[in-house]
């Protein structure tokens, strides 16, 4: 099962479930004109991508239509799903990192922030295949030690998924595996119908998911003839990690001095402390004035 919380109910909250399920769902994200304004900003891109390639491409197998570059695509996404006051707390707490080094016989203790990794919306259509289950931590090569209870430092990234429409096990909806994030690096078991330990992450419009990247999911298969399920994807992975999708390349810099001081700090324009990701010995950000 995965927990249904809402913002009333406080950060710590979230954070549990988060420590227990490696996932939980916001059931009051956001509202409906948002999602509206949000599908207005990607549809061109959207339709684009099928226009152009049918989105076989990396780790989609084809029926699902993309918009890659989200956070300067849609105003939207930026400011309101990603820049979201809750999902910024979660990622501090899971994924901020916090060190002390010695300087001779002083110690100094620095705080790495975390940063946005990749921001996408996918658009499932009529013959999107399942996804098998896997992790998203792969991509940083992430290792896991099997373990009972949660313990700060074990990800190295954390996921917002917003869905633009109600998600249903009928048009794909992602399968999760609550509690996968405390398993090692074995072989999983999920049964002989690989069904074991996944449930659906249904939601309906104005809720959102959020999920550790050392858990096990997968898109769900896309069973009816017509419409489509639309999510707008958030990563954000630790300070001292290289990023999915390169913002330095992604969005051009007379864009990204338009956004806010957030969303600039999490693109990586702001030195990691100590001494992470400057030009010329200096935090990368006087590049923006």
């Amino acid at each position: 099962m995965i927990q249904r919380i809402s913002r009333a109910d406080g950060l710590q909250a979230f954070i549990d479930a988060v420590e227990k399920d490696g996932c939980v769902i916001i059931k009051d994200f956001t509202d409906p004109e948002s999602l509206a304004d949000a599908q207005k900003e990607v549809q061109p891109y959207l339709d684009a991508s099928m226009a152009r390639t049918g989105s076989k491409v990396g780790a989609l197998n084809g029926g699902t239509a993309t918009c890659t570059r989200l956070v300067g695509r849609s105003k939207t996404a930026r400011e309101k799903f990603f820049s979201d006051p809750l999902y910024q707390d979660l990622a501090e707490h899971f994924i901020g990192l916090d060190s002390t080094a010695w300087y001779g016989s002083e110690p100094r203790t620095t705080r790495s922030h975390p940063l946005l990794s990749i921001a996408i919306t996918m658009d499932s259509r009529p013959g999107c295949a399942a996804q098998a289950l896997h992790r998203d931590d792969k991509n940083h090569h992430a290792r896991h030690a099997a373990a009972e209870r949660y313990a700060a430092g074990r990800d190295v990234l954390l996921g917002l998924f917003v869905p633009g429409c109600d998600t249903t096990r009928a048009n794909g909806a992602t399968r999760v595996v609550p509690g996968s994030h405390l398993w090692g690096d074995g072989r999983p078991e999920f049964g002989d119908d690989g069904k074991r330990g996944v449930v659906d992450a249904e939601m309906k419009r104005g809720e959102a998911f959020v999920m550790l990247g050392s858990v096990y999911h997968g898109a769900g298969r896309y069973g009816m003839s017509t419409g489509s399920r639309t999510v707008h994807i958030f990563f954000m992975c630790t300070g001292v990690h290289r990023q999915e999708e390169i913002p330095y390349l992604s969005y051009p810099v007379e864009d990204v001095k338009t956004y806010s001081q957030l969303v600039r700090d999490r693109l990586g324009w702001k030195q990691s402390e100590p001494n992470l990701g400057w030009v010329d010995l200096k935090s990368p950000e006087f590049l923006l004035e």
